[in-house]
Formats: C-alpha cells, sequence, structure tokens
C-alpha cells in the first residue's frame, strides 16, 4: 500500500482548532457539551468514560471541491453506583420496609421516623440565641 503524500505545506495546514471554531462550529458545541458531561460523570463517579469524536467525508461527485460531512459525537459516561435495598415479603407476595414477622414495641421509632420529629420540632420551636453585646464606642 502506498502513502498517500500530502500536498499542503504544514505552514499552510488549518489547525484542527480552526476548523472546528470556522468550517464545523456545530460540532465544536456539541464536543464541547459532550466533553463537560463526560468530565462531570467521571468526577463524580470517580469511574473512567470515553469521548468519540468521527468524522465521515465524501467527495460530492461532478461538483468541484464540495465535502459532504457526516460528524457524530459519543459520550460513553460512566454509570453512577446505585444503592442497595433491603425489603422483606409479607405472606400475600408483596414488598415492604419492614419485616412483616417482627413485633413493634409501642413508642419506640425508627431513624427515619425520628429524624422527621427532630425536624419538626425545631419548626415548632425556633432556637433561642443569647443576645448580643451592645456595640460600645471606642476612642
Amino acid at each position: 500500500m502506498n502513502k498517500l503524500i500530502n500536498p499542503t505545506l504544514k505552514a499552510k495546514r488549518q489547525a484542527f482548532a480552526d476548523f472546528l471554531a470556522h468550517s464545523a462550529p456545530f460540532l465544536g458545541e456539541e464536543a464541547t457539551e459532550a466533553l463537560n458531561d463526560l468530565v462531570h460523570a467521571t468526577t463524580e463517579t470517580g469511574k473512567a468514560g470515553s469521548l468519540t469524536l468521527t468524522i465521515k467525508m465524501k467527495p460530492i461527485g461532478g461538483k468541484a471541491g464540495q465535502m459532504e460531512l457526516e460528524t457524530d459525537v459519543k459520550a460513553k459516561l460512566p454509570a453512577p453506583t446505585k444503592g442497595k435495598t433491603i425489603l422483606f415479603t409479607t405472606t400475600d407476595n408483596n414488598l415492604q420496609r419492614q419485616d412483616p414477622r417482627q413485633q413493634t414495641l409501642d413508642g419506640v421509632r425508627d431513624v427515619s421516623q425520628e429524624s422527621t420529629a427532630q425536624q419538626q420540632k425545631e419548626l415548632r420551636q425556633p432556637e433561642q440565641r443569647p443576645a448580643a453585646a451592645p456595640l460600645r464606642a471606642v476612642g
């Protein structure tokens, strides 16, 4: 296979960034969005991801100097780690948070009930702060 020799002098070649900025700004914007999403997702999850930019180019037959571009930007974002939940089965084959075989004790609340009760208490009784000392003149 013969290697194609590029007839364009290196000094006259268009930089890829210039191509994105001037010839395909929509592609640059799409790639920027995908890159930002990828950075956010990898930072949040601590997992790897990838960004793929595809540019397909085809000369348009019969029209000298015209090119047809087909572009695609794909970001493969890492999925966040999902937590697990433990549920209990009932005799009717349903699932619920509380174990139906365990007795409940009157007056005992679970953590979610305690948190709700604490928030309601704080809303009802605002915290009393000590009065600030009066300001005095310095001089």
